[in-house]
């Protein structure tokens, strides 16, 4: 192979298109260089310091590894370089994150769903609050962590592999620290979205402390750390009803559409300790806790329009012969055949206010012994984790208050004391009295811009409390839902390695066994008013204004929810699945029984003089037990009954990681696996609902369903990756991945056979009319979760991490951190409506969730004398994403690509005040939107912005 040297490798950088510039630039991550000594001059330790010596940590890491992985180390104790270990992450070559109310929140490895990444914790699977398995990583305060490794490619000693990868969390080892030290970091906030109104702030805080220390001569370590954040949540949103759909004249045009800002905070206390005691060299233990709590509260409010027709003209009176034009989009704007812009005639706007609590918490706890001897190394390893989620979701509807006085009992003229009528001829017999409309129209106009801010104005004032009321609005007068979460997770384990000598330092085999049952409920109510009908709001539950003006909507009446509630509505009764059916697809259980037994061999060979065999070979056996609880719905006869259903399989994954150590630091890693991950929790619920329908004389059943029986994603992949190191500073790699699909899924409607479940139905349902019976067909359509076969994932990975003085000498105060990834895929799954059980848009074939064609990030940092200044680019192509949408559930959209930089600047003083800095940070300094669409862009479904985070702050180090 031929010898890569520094200057081919940075002409082969510097080659890249010109169109490539904004990948290839981009300042982050301080570095602490210092002068070469001078001829003659006695030659003296350099040490590191900084962030890069994080950076050159995580490439020793890199290097050392027998797979190909990613890293990312802390500069010291308490001091990852991110505010959140997402962003951190995200920056990876090959990784990207998805933003969730404005932060870092979920991981997409190498263009797959978060879902096909698993996520552990100093080795051991983590359990998540969500409903499905993918953690959200901004509950992971970054200060309590040291290091993140990736593993691109699966590794028979890792417990709970992903089908995309595995990352590693991992907390400070005290006795491998070394030394005593405590770090205190203080930062505060503020977010550019201010001036929204009624309660919002802009303010927020974070703060941490990190110990570490050892005793009784270095055989006793103990590391703790604290961490808390106060973050504002200040989001401009706007957004229009799903889906769009063709008019009369075959333009797509929406529903509905609102313009909504969400204000509020989100507190998240951290806490992590290890004590780890080694009273021989040969035994080792260590006591693991991880615990975290998050509160947000946001206060949403928004106003709300139908454009559909609704209640204008279908329900609200005599709109001719008032002389009211019926509702309509004039003036339309048409693009892409879609109505991006028009004048909107005859509408009943909504003011709606919103309070969504969110209180997670996550406890995690592990305890490891490893003892060695005469070649041999026994480890075992007992651990618990918990997750639970809490939320409370009311929601109050307000518009202007209509003519609620009876009607005259004669048309005429309108009256002070009775509401209008008109006189109707009828084809026969005497006229018809019939109702003037009762409510108060506006006009408003809207309009889509496509990558800035919508807009949607009115001619009324919506914060007048006399005329916008509280009551049975035409969207009802409120509605409550109280989800509840919890994921637990029991884990043992045994592992036993043997020393050796050959092609093999080593051989390990062990086995896990792993109990897991997460948990989902909702219950859920309608909400109504005390007086029955509509209520103005007293002056002391009143907040200011909410300001909508930066989509030119007017501002509109906030009030106190949970006061309004206590004071104006009726005690809330929860309803649950046997009293509110539709429930079924948000009550149930899930269970896991895993056995994983492993084997697997170190290699460590000479081929030759110039080339050293290194990397495992290994072979896991993976056993599954899953079921699940949940209930069936019989809407036939609106009979709801519990239903169990599951299955047991076995998979057998061998997989091999080579490593070609070649001369001057460079390395080849070929990587073959079979790869799984399961399916999702809510995929594998065992909700169902059936029931029929009369189709002309012809009775047809059709039903929706969990799928308990589901098999995993299966695929067979290949890596092979290419990595020059120039000693432990820098390094360049280029690296190319395979993945064949042997198995996934997606939600289908297919035909099914219903002819058991019409068996029982009683004669009332399937002869109504009494004999004869009129005609059924047992085959109808069932839509589920369901296994496909087929496809493939594939993709290229560039990345170079330089420091200055590689180039020249002028820049040795900088550097540059630089990566690509091109990845594609020939997989569609098929996105169908959503039921009671199954939550999806209607979108048809969509590609593979979470892919991101393009996938870059370019870092470019400077530090001299204490100084030190980055700025840091991450970016994404457009992609399937996974939301959370109006009932809760988690529904695929098209997402708009997205571009994330955020600059850091900061001094760490020296002599008197040494261990002492300050930093100062802008995140999302663009102020870059989040756009979701359906399949055309110019259909927006939302489209949203976070506003720029600055924050400063003070550190403090003590060693």
């Amino acid at each position: 192979m031929p010898t890569v040297t520094v200057r081919t490798a940075l002409r082969a950088m510097l080659s890249l298109p010109m169109s490539w510039a904004p990948l290839v630039i981009t300042f982050a991550v301080p570095v602490a260089a210092q002068d070469a000594p001078a001829a003659g001059e006695p030659v003296q330790e350099v040490v590191v310091t900084g962030i890069r010596r994080g950076i050159e940590d995580a490439i020793k890491l890199k290097e050392n590894s027998g797979s190909i992985v990613e890293a990312i180390s802390a500069e010291d104790i308490g001091k990852l370089p991110d505010t959140s270990i997402a962003e951190s992450i995200a920056r990876l070559p090959g990784l990207t994150s998805q933003r969730a109310e404005g932060r870092a929140s979920a991981i997409s490895l190498r263009g797959t769903d978060p879902g096909f990444t698993t996520t552990l914790l100093n080795g051991r699977e983590q359990v998540s609050t969500g409903d499905n398995r993918s953690i959200e990583y901004d509950q992971y305060p970054s200060e309590l962590l040291s290091s993140v490794v990736v593993y691109k490619t699966p590794d028979a000693h890792l417990i709970g592999q992903g089908l995309a990868g595995t990352i590693d969390l991992r907390t400070a080892r005290p006795l491998e620290f070394g030394k005593r030290a405590l770090a205190f970091n203080v930062r505060g906030e503020r977010n550019s979205d201010s001036g929204l109104g009624a309660d919002s702030t802009d303010k927020g805080y974070r703060a941490s402390f990190s110990y570490i220390d050892q005793f009784m001569d270095h055989s006793l370590g103990v590391t703790f750390g604290i961490a808390r954040l106060n973050s504002p949540l200040a989001t401009e949103g706007f957004g229009t009803y799903e889906p769009w759909g063709p008019n009369g004249a075959g333009v797509f045009t929406t529903n509905g559409m609102k313009v909504r800002t969400d204000m509020g905070s989100n507190t998240r206390d951290g806490a992590m300790a290890a004590l780890e005691w080694r009273p021989v060299d040969s035994f080792t233990s260590i006591l693991d806790l991880y615990y975290t709590k998050s509160h947000e509260k946001d206060n949403a409010r928004s106003i709300e329009v139908n454009t559909s027709g609704y209640p204008a003209p279908c329900c609200d009176g005599d709109f001719t012969d008032a002389g009211i034009t019926q509702f309509q989009i004039t003036n339309p704007t048409i693009r892409e055949n879609s109505t991006v812009a028009g004048t909107l005639s005859t509408v009943l706007p909504l003011v709606r206010n919103f309070q969504f609590i969110t209180d997670d918490k996550i406890f995690a706890t592990g305890w490891n012994n490893k003892w060695s001897g005469g070649g041999w190394n026994l480890a075992g390893d007992v651990s618990y984790s918990r997750a639970t989620r809490d939320q409370f979701q009311p929601e109050n509807n307000a518009e202007y208050v209509p003519d609620t006085r009876p009607s005259c009992t004669s048309a005429g003229p309108p009256s002070p004391t009775c509401h209008q009528v008109f006189s109707v001829p009828q084809p026969t017999g005497p006229p018809k009295l019939v109702d003037a409309p009762r409510n108060n129209y506006d006009t408003g106009q809207f309009a889509l811009y496509g990558t800035s801010m919508p807009s949607l104005t009115f001619q009324r004032n919506y914060t007048d409390p006399t005329q916008v009321q509280i009551g049975p609005t035409i969207y009802g007068t409120g509605y409550v839902k109280k989800p509840h979460v919890q994921d637990e997770l029991k884990s043992a384990r045994i592992d036993v390695s043997r020393e050796l000598n050959g092609w093999f330092d080593s051989v390990a085999f062990g086995v896990n066994y792993a109990d897991r049952s997460k948990d989902k409920k909702s219950p859920e109510s309608g909400l109504s008013t005390l007086a029955g009908g509509f209520t103005q709001i007293s002056s002391q539950y009143l907040l200011s204004p909410t300001n909508l003006s930066y989509a030119g909507a007017p501002s509109v009446l906030a009030w106190d929810v949970p006061a309004v509630m206590a004071a104006y509505y009726k005690p809330i009764v929860y309803g649950d699945p046997t009293t509110l059916s539709y429930l079924i697809g948000k009550w149930w259980t899930v269970k896991e029984k895993l056995t994983t037994s492993y084997i697997r061999g170190d290699l460590n060979h000479v081929l030759s003089s110039s080339v050293t065999l290194k990397g495992n070979v290994g072979l896991q056996v993976i056993g599954t037990d899953q079921s699940s609880n949940s209930f069936f719905h019989n809407s036939a006869t609106n009979a709801v009954t519990p239903f169990t259903d599951g299955k047991k399989y076995t998979d057998v994954l061998p997989e091999i990681n080579l490593v070609f150590a070649l001369p001057e630091q460079q390395a080849v890693r070929l990587g073959l696996a079979k790869e799984v991950a399961r399916a999702r929790m809510d995929q594998l619920k065992a909700s169902q609902e059936i029931g029929t329908t009369f189709s002309g004389v012809v009775l047809h059943p059709s039903g929706s369903t969990g799928n308990p029986r589901l098999d995993p994603w299966r695929a067979d992949a290949a890596d092979l990756s290419y990595e020059k190191y120039f000693s432990s500073k820098a390094y360049i790699s280029g690296a190319v991945f395979y993945k064949k699909l042997k198995s996934y899924i997606f939600n289908e409607t297919n035909p099914h056979d219903f002819g058991t479940f019409l068996s029982t139905l009683p004669a009332s349902i399937t002869c109504p009319t009494g004999p004869p019976c009129p005609p059924q067909s047992n085959i109808g359509l069932l839509s589920g979760p369901v296994n496909g076969q087929g496809g493939n994932l594939k993709g290229i990975e560039l990345t170079a991490s330089l420091p200055g003085d590689m180039i020249s000498d002028a820049l040795r105060n900088f550097g540059t951190i630089l990566s690509i990834a091109q990845t594609d895929s020939n997989i569609t799954v098929q996105d169908a409506g959503g039921t009671n059980v199954i939550s999806g848009n209607n979108l048809g074939n969509i590609p593979l969730p979470g892919l991101s064609k393009t996938v870059w990030s370019a870092t470019f940092y400077y530090e001299n004398a204490g100084f030190s200044t980055r700025i840091s680019t991450r970016a994404r192509s457009k992609y399937i994403g996974e939301v959370t949408n109006f009932a809760n559930d988690r529904a695929f959209k098209f997402i708009h690509g997205d571009q994330i930089t955020d600059f850091q600047t900061g001094y760490e003083f020296g002599d008197r005040l040494h261990g002492l800095s300050v930093l100062f940070q802008i995140n999302n300094m663009f102020n870059s939107p989040y756009i979701a669409y359906q399949r055309s862009e110019s259909q927006q479904i939302d489209f949203q912005l976070y506003g720029r985070q600055f924050l400063f702050g003070v550190n403090y180090r003590i060693e």
